[in-house]
């Protein structure tokens, strides 16, 4: 019998298991450069140039803007948020078809923080169920009518309590986190100049879009 010396056994099996690894899932944000058949040309946030693959099973979706009054009792959110308690960097309006993507609460990436500056911070992920707050206890009360002299700022925050199957958080939204939602779309969305959010498979030199998310009318996707 032939015996395989132990430092080329091992280097077999690293070459295996290199060769069984899954592709590794990506998020890439940035802006479509060129629209090639079969593929697109996107140069991410971070000045990365990147040839990724759009496949038949590529789903699309354009993203539009939304508004927090659309956010009612039963409503499926996304959000991505920062610090504890959490404050959203962002809203999204799940449409109706697409309830319970991604549900629970789990650790995201670093996103670029538009109610701050813009500079990247580490956020979690929220996706589930808008809970409607218990309405307030009626009491007594007086009426006062006169003449406002001066009004300090509120903030206008708004707090959601999201639900998914194991718990739940309350997030605190500033009037500056944008709040979008997605629209049915197709490859005509893949225009040059568009900004984009892709979720991505990567496999050696090979990336290829899962989802692409593209901003309608010049805007950049918050997610």
């Amino acid at each position: 019998m032939t015996r395989i010396p132990a430092v080329t056994l091992a280097s077999l099996l690293t070459l295996t298991v290199a060769a069984q690894a899954a592709p590794q899932v990506e998020r890439l944000r940035g802006t479509i450069e060129a629209v090639q058949p079969g593929s697109i040309t996107f140069k991410t946030i971070d000045g990365v140039q990147e040839t990724i693959t759009i496949a038949e099973d590529t789903r699309f979706v354009s993203v539009v803007k939304a508004s927090l009054d659309d956010v009612k009792d039963g409503t499926f959110i996304g959000t991505a948020t920062k610090g504890e308690p959490p404050v959203a960097l962002e809203v999204l309006l799940f449409p109706e078809a697409m309830r319970g993507t991604g549900e629970g609460h789990y650790g995201w990436d670093m996103i670029p923080d538009t109610t701050a500056g813009g500079a990247k911070v580490k956020s979690a992920m929220t996706n589930g169920t808008v809970k409607a707050e218990a309405p307030a206890p009626r009491v007594r009360s007086a009426m006062t009518n006169g003449t406002v002299a001066s009004s300090a700022g509120a903030g206008g925050e708004r707090r959601l309590t999201v639900t998914y199957p194991d718990g739940s958080q309350t997030v605190l939204v500033p009037p500056q986190a944008p709040v979008v939602t997605f629209e049915p779309a197709d490859r005509s969305v893949l225009q040059p100049g568009a900004k984009a959010f892709i979720t991505a498979a990567r496999d050696g030199a090979t990336v290829g879009a899962r989802r692409v998310a593209v901003g309608k009318d010049g805007l950049t996707p918050p997610m």
